[in-house]
């Protein structure tokens, strides 16, 4: 039932905006929770279903503020915390800093602001501190306060400075706390907003950047744009639209001075690159740059066509998701097997691999095929949760590309099945997935077995949403090695 309430909000829409992606995301983790949940009452529950299908609806109908109140209102009723005008206060509340890569000594700003009002009258007013700790560790700086919120006046800002002597990963918190009241462990998440941030002098190492790529040669090369994208990077964590904790931008400029030292001598700095590494392409749709994350096995010479995967990540992951996490298995039997891998970005946090996230996917494959000696009969696709639904919707849109599909804790529209039913699947389901109901899956494969769809599917007793990855990842490539696609394919 939960899947086919997200699959209707998702195909309802032709483009998510932004907004309507953060209630798809918020959509997943709360339905996540509630199927989670053993403990709680007939009556919660019910207020929860119906708090849930309230807030789908307000953001079809673009009223985002409105549907995070119900999103929030229900997480609180699942939690068992009073929907008070003081929690609802603080729940709304978002905090950003204007530099989430902050300078050693140098001021940065916090921004405060209210996604809804309250509902009812907020019984205390909130304090605020903004206090700094390091990512790992306990050693708190309380760098600035505000003794009493405003409500009625937001956004409000606070500056801090960060200390001089600071070097490395950190969490930069505003603590916001009832004057006539305590925070307890139900409610410290919504009263606690963390932000990471991550503190080095980096700016002189970027500006340096910034004019060598100004001057550099080969600027119309596929290269070049993997060293312009460290600066797109760093602009983009820097105004925390990526976690500041997941990069280290000293290598990053390295690598890209190495790129630009490369081109100036006119030679191709990725041509015999080997191993994992991330590129990027300047998308033709509005010119932005494009990251994917790379592996090529240390056989590759160039010289024999190589079969390739293209490995889809899931919501709120990007294209580092495939490579560092499961256990890093993929890298592991990729270069077991011999197998390029190329892991797009799928653009938003909740794109669900349709519209231009899916032109990105197709165009990382056209980027990976110029590059590399690609065995064209030999193109597998792949994904987990979010990027099973893409791995099934691609492959439905392009039938006549993929040798294989391999889609983890998926679905999609059976109705699509007839389309793909010459390609081998191999698919992975949990039977306890509480994020995408194994019906999902179930569906699928029921719909392309009645058609005769050469579909080998692995349903995981007791597997959740993610534990059923790192595991199968080695048997779905095997399956995959087996898999070559005639050299025509008729998709009729």
């Amino acid at each position: 039932m939960r899947t086919t309430l997200l699959l209707s909000f998702i195909f309802a829409l032709s483009a998510l905006a932004q907004d309507q992606e953060t209630i798809l995301f918020t959509s997943v983790r709360y339905n996540t929770q509630k199927a989670s949940s053993t403990s709680l009452s007939d009556e919660q529950r019910k207020e929860a279903d119906r708090l849930g299908r309230e807030a789908m609806q307000l953001g079809a109908a673009g009223k985002y503020g409105d549907a995070m109140r119900s999103f929030h209102q229900g997480f609180a009723i699942m939690n068992g915390i009073a929907w008070t005008g003081t929690y609802q206060l603080a729940a709304s509340m978002q905090a950003k800093v204007d530099h989430a890569l902050a300078q050693p000594g140098k001021p940065v700003v916090i921004s405060l602001t209210t996604l809804y009002a309250p509902t009812v009258p907020v019984e205390d007013s909130l304090t605020a501190s903004v206090v700094l700790r390091p990512a790992k560790g306990d050693d708190a700086k309380v760098l600035a306060k505000i003794d009493k919120l405003d409500a009625a006046k937001m956004p409000q800002t606070i500056s801090a400075t960060m200390p001089s002597d600071l070097d490395g990963n950190d969490i930069l918190e505003v603590r916001l706390a009832p004057t006539k009241g305590e925070i307890d462990s139900k409610t410290r998440s919504t009263f606690i907003k963390a932000i990471p941030v991550h503190v080095e002098a980096l700016g002189d190492a970027i500006a340096a950047l910034r004019t060598r790529l100004a001057g550099a040669k080969g600027q119309d090369t596929p290269a070049f744009a993997s060293a312009q994208y460290v600066v797109d990077l760093y602009d983009r964590v820097d105004a925390g639209a990526a976690n500041a904790h997941r990069y280290d931008f000293r290598k990053e400029v390295a690598n890209a001075t190495a790129i630009v030292d490369a081109l100036d001598n006119g030679i191709d700095p990725l041509a015999s690159l080997k191993g994992d590494f991330r590129r990027a392409y300047r998308s033709d749709v509005d010119r932005q740059l494009q990251p994917y994350r790379m592996f090529v096995p240390k056989e590759y010479d160039g010289t024999k066509a190589t079969p390739l995967v293209i490995a889809l990540h899931g919501m709120g992951g990007d294209e580092d998701s495939m490579f560092d996490g499961y256990s890093q298995n993929l890298k592991k039997e990729a270069a077991r097997l011999g197998f390029l891998v190329a892991c797009p970005k799928g653009r938003t946090i909740a794109s669900m691999y349709r519209g231009t996230a899916e032109k990105d996917v197709m165009d990382v494959l056209a980027e990976v095929q110029r590059d590399y000696k690609v065995d064209a009969n030999r193109i597998y696709i792949m994904g987990h949760s979010m990027g099973g639904f893409g791995t099934w919707s691609i492959a439905m849109n392009h039938p006549d590309v993929f040798a294989a599909l391999g889609p983890f804790a998926g679905g999609g529209m059976p109705g699509g099945m007839a389309k793909i039913k010459h390609i081998p699947e191999y698919v992975v389901h949990g039977d306890n997935d509480k994020t995408v109901a194994v019906t999902s899956s179930r569906a699928m494969v029921e719909a392309g077995k009645k058609l005769g769809a050469p579909i080998e599917y692995v349903e995981v007793p007791g597997g959740s949403h993610s534990d059923v990855v790192a595991p199968r990842i080695g048997a779905m490539l095997d399956f995959f090695a087996k898999q070559r696609k005639p050299d025509a394919v008729n998709a009729n």
